[in-house]
């Protein structure tokens, strides 16, 4: 298979010296933000022009059924029923890009055997040049643009062929799944966790999170009376602040309106609240820091009630040291760092099962393993 790769590596791809020449800049370069590139995506496919055309050209005729029908709720459904439909065009996007990738998993494979990437975000941009030219001097997609920089790449190659492979349990469900490009996609794997592997020993040889003064790290409960109200503080921190808006709203009018009806609402709220602040925490951390995280616990020496006080601290000053938090309150003490490692690292081992706001991190399950072994019985929850 390695021959293979060799033979047919520079087959339909730019070199790396017509790349330099040409100077062939990444998506993120050219546009102002995600958001403008994957409207331009949506732009540039004719069916999902004329879709639009046809949803713009229809509002006219609905326009007019409103103001001479003598009934509201038939033309308001169908406004309704339209405005679902627009909805509808960034999903089927997505799913359409998932099958173009899927005739391509031979080919992105060979970029990533090539170039070797592992989880530094800057490793994947030349795949993203090479393959962005490919996709379309192929004639394959209609621009130039099919992945919009290094973490859209490492991300589509995390979703659509790492999690995805390693969740088949035999070669029969891989080759019916893969079909040919099996062998590809293994190298890959093994390229990668290699890489991976690499940037955990490396964490191992960086300066341990011991040397830390613990005594001086004050946890979130020492400063806040009630879980609640840092909750509450931090999501309003972490651009929630639309959810918090919405659940004043419901507790301003919860004795004035209907009771019941504003309790259910007050309670929507709150879990909107709460769980997209729980989801924001896992997204804001990069495959490094969750390696460091893994590390933390199974390094971690003391046993006890005190153990996972000590890893919360150690994580609350490395996330701020490096950036990745704003301040020392990524967790608000041992049983929500507890909570955070079952909830986003132990169960979505033990079922192996995709959850769709959750990344499997199936290059971490070794790791995962080691800090379950560490924790041993020593759980709070």
């Amino acid at each position: 298979m390695n021959t293979e790769i060799e033979d047919e590596e520079s087959v339909g791809l730019l070199s790396s010296r017509r790349l330099e020449s040409q100077n062939i800049a990444l998506p993120k370069d050219v546009f102002r933000n995600f958001f403008s590139w994957f409207c331009y995506q949506i732009y540039k496919i004719p069916a999902f022009r004329i879709s639009l055309l046809l949803w713009l050209l229809l509002w006219l005729p609905l326009g007019v059924w409103w103001k001479i029908s003598s009934r509201w709720n038939y033309p308001l459904l169908a406004a309704v029923c339209m405005d679902i439909a627009l909805l509808t065009f960034p999903i089927n996007m997505m799913i359409y890009r998932k099958h173009v990738v899927s005739k391509q998993y031979t080919r992105f494979c060979k970029e990533i055997i090539k170039s070797v990437p592992g989880t530094d975000i800057e490793d994947w941009e030349p795949i993203v040049i090479k393959f962005n030219s490919y996709m379309y001097e192929n004639k394959l997609w209609n621009n130039e643009y099919f992945f919009f920089d290094g973490s859209h790449c490492y991300e589509s190659f995390r979703t659509y062929i790492l999690e995805p492979f390693s969740l088949k349990e035999d070669n029969n469900a891989k080759a019916k799944s893969f079909k040919e490009s099996v062998p590809y996609i293994e190298e890959a794997l093994k390229v990668y966790f290699a890489e991976v592997d690499k940037s955990r020993n490396q964490s191992c040889c960086e300066k341990s999170m011991s040397a830390i003064n613990l005594e001086d790290v004050p946890l979130p409960k020492q400063l806040y009376r009630f879980k609640a109200v840092w909750t509450f503080k931090t999501a309003m921190n972490r651009h929630y602040s639309l959810s918090v808006l919405f659940f004043m709203m419901d507790m301003d009018g919860f004795w004035n309106d209907g009771v019941f009806l504003n309790a259910i609402s007050l309670g929507c709220s709150l879990f909107i609240l709460t769980e997209g602040f729980q989801v924001s925490r896992v997204c804001q951390m990069k495959m490094d820091d969750k390696i460091k995280y893994l590390l933390a616990i199974t390094n971690e020496q003391e046993i006890g009630a005190n153990r996972w006080d000590r890893i919360a601290k150690k994580m609350n000053v490395y996330l701020f040291e490096k950036k990745v938090y704003s301040n020392k309150e990524f967790f608000f003490d041992g049983i929500d760092c507890k909570r955070f490692f079952d909830c986003n690292f132990s169960s979505l081992l033990s079922s192996k099962t995709s959850v769709p706001h959750l990344s499997l991190n199936a290059e971490l399950w070794p790791y995962i393993k080691k800090a379950q072994l560490a924790c041993g019985g020593n759980s709070l929850v």
